[in-house]
């Protein structure tokens, strides 16, 4: 547990591990190429992960990254990944890891992978500005590309870590979060088990918390159109290319939505941002009115990373304590739900 942000630090991988690089990956090879070395690479929480050094057929050399896991969450996890860079990618190619393939292993059908190209990262905060920046043309320019769709959702399951996200296509941006949060609080109540404070507030939650302040937004004239969500920006999941210094950012759980929903962790302090992390993006993407609502309707956004931080972390009780305390804050606040606001 890191001392400064009360949050699990993800395994390091055994260096001394031998890393099979199964013919199902060696596949995705650009032709001609052979494989140099295989050792093991960085830290995951749920993954096995290494580095992959590949010689080409001019003898220039280049480097892949690997990911394994195993089982059907494995599966699923690694699929949706894979859609979900390279969705990303089109819009910010500079700030992602370009996208190779995903697969299962030739020699063991309940091991699956995504590869895509390895960046030598500096893993410290980038430089807000040229973050916020990066952040804000992936929302602009997905939500204003011809092939945006007009319904919320994604047409592959993402994962949050090991959690399933539901993506189902909604027509409204309120649907498709609650549909998501429902599925979460689900996944939450398996791990952490049953709360009977849980058990009172969640429909009140949902009958009164959620249309109060996402409703607004697509009432009285107003609408959003939905954007490309990196959806888990965190300190672990955004790095410095070492090579050219500017923003990396990594490991999504892609879908489409309200832009503002990317900033949901941002005003949590475990996640070593903060709110002027928030204010330097919305130099370059303003607030969806009615402003009034903004601080509230984070915090319904940041609801979602309580929710995993408790699913995902069991023998920790103090993220469902923290869930718990905002829940009833919201609905202490919001009694009378959507009064048309």
């Amino acid at each position: 547990m890191s001392g400064l942000t009360g949050m699990p630090v993800p395994k390091k991988q055994d260096m001394f591990t031998v890393v099979n690089v199964d013919e199902a990956v060696a596949k995705h090879f650009p032709p001609g190429s052979k494989l140099i070395s295989a050792r093991p690479h960085g830290a995951s929480f749920w993954t096995r992960t290494a580095r992959l050094d590949v010689e080409l057929a001019d003898k220039s050399e280049c480097k892949f990254f690997l990911k394994v896991s195993t089982g059907d969450v494995g599966l699923g996890m690694l699929r949706g990944e894979f859609y979900g860079v390279t969705a990303m990618y089109k819009f910010i190619p500079d700030g992602v890891p370009r996208p190779v393939g995903w697969g299962t292993y030739v020699s063991d059908p309940d091991t699956h992978f995504y590869l895509c190209e390895f960046i030598e990262m500096i893993e410290e905060l980038p430089d807000i500005r040229k973050f916020s920046v990066m952040l804000a043309k992936l929302h602009h320019n997905s939500m204003v590309s011809s092939d945006a769709p007009t319904k919320f959702g994604f047409p592959i399951v993402t994962y949050e870590g090991k959690m399933h996200q539901d993506v189902t296509w909604c027509a409204t941006w309120e649907e498709s979060f609650s549909r998501q949060t429902k599925a979460f609080a689900d996944q939450e109540i398996l791990s952490q088990g049953p709360s009977q404070e849980l058990d009172t507030l969640w429909p009140l939650y949902f009958k009164n918390v959620i249309p109060r302040l996402l409703r607004p937004l697509e009432s009285h004239g107003r609408k959003i159109k939905p954007a490309l969500i990196h959806n888990d920006i965190w300190y672990g999941n955004i790095a410095i290319n070492a090579e050219t210094g500017e923003p990396v950012i990594f490991d999504p759980a892609m879908f489409w939505g309200h832009n503002e929903s990317d900033l949901g962790n941002m005003n949590t302090s475990r996640y070593r941002l903060g709110r002027h992390w928030m204010r330097e993006y919305h130099k370059n993407f303003p607030v969806s009115p009615p402003e009034e609502d903004y601080g509230d309707r984070n915090a319904v956004y940041a609801i979602r990373g309580h929710l995993v931080a408790s699913t995902l972390y069991p023998g920790n009780n103090n993220f469902r304590r923290m869930l718990i305390a905002e829940i009833k804050r919201l609905v202490e606040k919001y009694p009378n739900g959507y009064q048309g606001e």
